[in-house]
């Protein structure tokens, strides 16, 4: 009978040695995914809080809500003139704080806190930012 000729089997020696190498190419890359990981999230924050700043937010949102630019009449003696904000209707959000949807100028629909309408007819920045209103429409195949 003839055995077939098998390949020479590592040793305990061997084993450890490619164990020990495993475990630190394991290690190794699961840090370097990890810090190229935080550093992406850390380069997404800084681009985006720079557009943020670039964009002029404090002076873009109240625009992009449907102000009229047209001042309202107020009782009191106050210079800066209230612009109108065009609210469709009052909902709650889930802790039961008054919500606002406000349709802007090209007919979006936007979440707006009820303490910042006050804000926003001065002109003022709103202290939480305001939230598109994502509609879901049905088609034929739901």
């Amino acid at each position: 009978m003839s055995y077939a000729k098998r390949k020479p089997s590592l040793n305990r020696k061997e084993t450890q040695a490619l164990l020990a190498t495993l475990k630190l190419a394991t290690t190794a890359g699961a840090l370097s995914l990890t810090l190229a990981g935080w550093g992406l999230l850390a380069h997404l924050d800084a681009s985006s809080v720079q557009a943020l700043a670039s964009q002029d937010v404090a002076m873009a949102a109240p625009q992009s809500l449907g102000i009229d630019t047209g001042s309202v009449p107020t009782s009191t003696s106050t210079d800066k003139p209230l612009k109108k904000i065009n609210v469709v209707q009052w909902v709650q959000d889930v802790a039961g704080n008054p919500v606002a949807v406000v349709r802007d100028n090209r007919g979006s629909l936007w979440y707006v806190m009820g303490s910042d309408i006050p804000r926003l007819e001065q002109g003022l920045a709103p202290q939480v930012q305001p939230q598109l209103v994502r509609m879901t429409t049905r088609t034929r195949a739901s």
